[in-house]
C-alpha cells in the first residue's frame, strides 16, 4: 500500500475537499493510505511517504523553506490546483499596490516574511506532475491515482474549453451572446461548467500554452475589447488566476 500525504500552502482548501472525495473510492482506499493532511494531522516524518499532493501557492518565506525541505524527502510531488500551478487569484495582488500589513495585520519579519507576488510551486522546487483546476476535478485525481498505482501516468490531452462545449452541444456564449469568455484560450478539464450555465469561462484551469503565444493572446484580447472590455479589465480577466505565469504574454508587468 502506498503512503500518501496532502500539504497545504496558501489556498482556500477547495482542492483538498476534492482530494478527500477521490480517496473515498473503494479501489483507491485499498491501494493508498492517507498518512498526513495539513488540516487533519499535526506532524509526520515525510521520509516514508511515497506521494504528496501540494495545494496552494507559496506566499511566505516559511512556506518556501518548508517546500524545499519536503522536496528533499519525497520522491513524487503533485502540484494540485490552480494556486499551486499558477499562483491562484491571490497573485492578482502583484498588479496593484499590495503592502503586507496594510490592513492592521501584524507582520513579523524573517520567519513570516510575506511575498508581494505569490509563487507557483515550480518556481521553488521541481514538480513531478500537475493537476489544474479551481478546484481540481476529483475525477482527474481518481484517474491519476489509479494510473500511478499501476506504474504509469494519465495521458495528457491538450484541448481548450471550447472542445468541451462542442461535445456538450453548448452554444458559444462569446459568439451568440457577446459574453467575454476565455474558453478559446483555456485548457480543458472542467467540463465547461460556466458556459453550461450561460456564463463565460473565467480561465481557472490556466491558458492553453500549446500553440498559444503572446501575439495570439493579444489578438484574442482585441476581440474582448471589441465586446466593450477596457484594457485593464481584459488583462485582469486573463491573468485572474495566474498573473505571474502570464506576465510576458500580457505585455510585461504593471
Amino acid at each position: 500500500m502506498l503512503k500518501l500525504a496532502i500539504v497545504k500552502m496558501t489556498s482556500c482548501s477547495g482542492c483538498i475537499n476534492e482530494l478527500l472525495s477521490a480517496l473515498l473510492e473503494d479501489d483507491i482506499r485499498a491501494n493508498y493510505a492517507l498518512v498526513y493532511s495539513t488540516e487533519l494531522v499535526d506532524s509526520i516524518e515525510f521520509r516514508d511517504v511515497d506521494l504528496v499532493f501540494v495545494e496552494g501557492s507559496v506566499t511566505t518565506r516559511h512556506q518556501e523553506e518548508a517546500l524545499k525541505d519536503l522536496r528533499k524527502h519525497v520522491g513524487f510531488i503533485v502540484a494540485t490546483g490552480t494556486c499551486a500551478l499558477m499562483g491562484g487569484v491571490q497573485s492578482l495582488r502583484a498588479i496593484g499596490g499590495f503592502k503586507p500589513g496594510s490592513r492592521d495585520l501584524p507582520l513579523k519579519q524573517g520567519f513570516n516574511e510575506i511575498y508581494r507576488e505569490p509563487k507557483p510551486l515550480d518556481q521553488v522546487v521541481k514538480v513531478d506532475y500537475a493537476l489544474p483546476g479551481c478546484p481540481v476535478n476529483a475525477n482527474a485525481v481518481k484517474a491519476f491515482l489509479r494510473k500511478y498505482y499501476l506504474g504509469g501516468l494519465p495521458v495528457a490531452i491538450y484541448e481548450t474549453v471550447c472542445s468541451e462545449c462542442k461535445r456538450r452541444g453548448l452554444p458559444c456564449v462569446l459568439v451568440a451572446k457577446g459574453t467575454p469568455c476565455l474558453g478559446p484560450i483555456t485548457v480543458s478539464g472542467c467540463g465547461a461548467i460556466c458556459p453550461g450555465f450561460g456564463r463565460g469561462c473565467y480561465g481557472c484551469y490556466g491558458l492553453q500554452f500549446h500553440g498559444l503565444d503572446g501575439g495570439k493572446v493579444l489578438a484574442f484580447a482585441e476581440r474582448l475589447r471589441e465586446l466593450g472590455l477596457p484594457d485593464l479589465d481584459y488583462r485582469a480577466l486573463i491573468s485572474a488566476y495566474s498573473y505571474g505565469k502570464y506576465r510576458d504574454l500580457l505585455g510585461g508587468s504593471h
